[in-house]
């Protein structure tokens, strides 16, 4: 299968090469699940796969983009080599460079700004025996802005539920604790007008 796909050089965006890339992406790279995505390269034997936490990237927070990049002529890691990964959606880009790695795995922690799905393309290039680019997707859900009715909307629903109780228990734990005040006070009231000889 062949790839068409955009390789930014660090000279910046005059410069933008159109790559053409022959490798084969394995299983469903367009998939909103965050599912190890594979990217083989036989003319170079190298298959990377990627993968990024959280699950579901939540917008300006943190994601790690995780690669793992495999020699598949004896099925281990790719030793010593050099990486460069761009996270792109189409309108902006960012780029990591000179990312020198020795035991074959490697991470970037990312910001997404917006929802949707991102490209993210990687270079591996060791010497020239290896010159690997490799595409994968990242999907960022969309994610509606936190409202008084609903101030934890990125929040799992396991967690909004045990917030939602928590939150219950110190409300009724107030309303007790204001009746008992003011039944205090009501009882001190009617002690002091009793001791000034008024009576209700």
């Amino acid at each position: 299968m062949m790839v068409i796909t955009i390789l930014i050089t660090d000279k910046g965006l005059n410069n933008a090469l159109l790559e053409k890339t022959f490798a084969q992406p394995s299983g469903n790279v367009t998939s909103p699940l965050n599912k190890t995505q594979e990217w083989i390269s036989q003319k170079d034997n190298v298959k990377i796969l990627f993968t990024y936490q959280p699950e579901r990237p939540i917008i300006d927070t943190f994601t790690k983009l995780e690669f793992n990049v495999i020699n598949i002529t004896n099925d281990e890691n790719l030793k010593d080599f050099d990486a460069r990964v761009v996270v792109t959606n189409g309108q902006r880009l960012f780029k990591f460079e000179n990312i020198t790695v020795r035991d074959g795995d490697f991470s970037v922690e990312y910001i997404f700004p917006d929802d949707g799905t991102h490209q993210v393309i990687t270079r591996i290039d060791k010497g020239s025996a290896v010159q690997v680019l490799a595409s994968f997707n990242v999907f960022v859900p969309h994610q509606a802005p936190p409202s008084l009715l609903n101030p934890f909307s990125n929040a799992p629903a396991s967690e909004i539920e045990s917030i939602t109780r928590m939150i219950t228990i110190v409300i009724s734990f107030l309303i007790i604790l204001v009746v008992i005040i003011m039944l205090k006070k009501g009882k001190g009231r009617k002690k002091r007008r009793q001791g000034l000889g008024y009576y209700e």
